[in-house]
């Protein structure tokens, strides 16, 4: 009965991704791909997790940023291919401390774009235009502080996870919000890196302290 649920859910995703967003099929054949990944190895957890990040990350930028281009199979490898890996390999805390930092970065960037004071850069805090890669606001910020709140809500109270892993797993939505700017400000904005590469060291970088915390065992 579970295989044939997920079989129809995937395929109502699917349709909905199609239709509204216009997602290409590679993309979506990729997001069914690491979703059953998750599924699998990471159980209901990690599932609903990855699922609530892509849902809502879907939604504040349609609410926020009516012009934005629509994700493809870049920007999915570049949040989710390291938290894919670490969850294939039983890390899955881990696992969950990347899709936070990519969780938090969307929401800080999306809700940033409404603040009516000028970002400042991370590495000078030098006023620039809104946009410029690495650029913070203390609304942005609080978007990712509200990402933060949300997971540890979702891992502590919901998933029964324990009170030290929720915090880490949580605060790794705000370090990663800044570390994905201070790559952003120091590589992207000289270009050497594009957007899915910065979020693909961030979530590397993440997953890599991550892990040397959990252990690896």
């Amino acid at each position: 009965m579970s295989f044939i649920f997920y079989l129809l859910f995937f395929y109502v995703l699917g349709i909905v991704l199609f239709i509204t967003r216009k997602y290409d099929l590679f993309t979506i054949a990729l997001i069914f791909a690491m979703s059953g990944l998750f599924l699998y190895f990471g159980k209901s957890l990690m599932f609903v997790y990855l699922l609530s990040y892509f849902c809502l990350a879907e939604g504040i930028t349609m609410l926020t940023n009516s012009k934005h281009e629509k994700r493809n199979y870049t920007n999915l490898l570049g949040n989710c291919l390291i938290g894919t890996v670490l969850v294939v390999f039983g890390q899955i805390y881990a696992s969950a401390c990347t899709i936070c930092a990519a969780f938090a970065d969307t929401f800080s960037s999306e809700i940033g774009r409404l603040s009516k004071v000028k970002p400042r850069l991370i590495t000078n805090f030098k006023e620039v235009i809104p946009g410029t890669n690495g650029g913070i606001t203390i609304l942005g910020l609080l978007g990712a502080l509200l990402v933060s709140g949300f997971t540890f809500i979702l891992f502590y109270f919901a998933f029964g996870v324990g009170l030290d892993t929720a915090l880490v797993v949580s605060l790794a939505g705000m370090l990663g919000t800044l570390v994905d700017s201070v790559i952003g400000a120091v590589l992207e904005n000289r270009g050497y890196i594009d957007n899915a590469q910065t979020n693909f060291l961030t979530t590397l970088a993440i997953g890599c302290l991550a892990v040397l915390g959990f252990g690896l065992g």
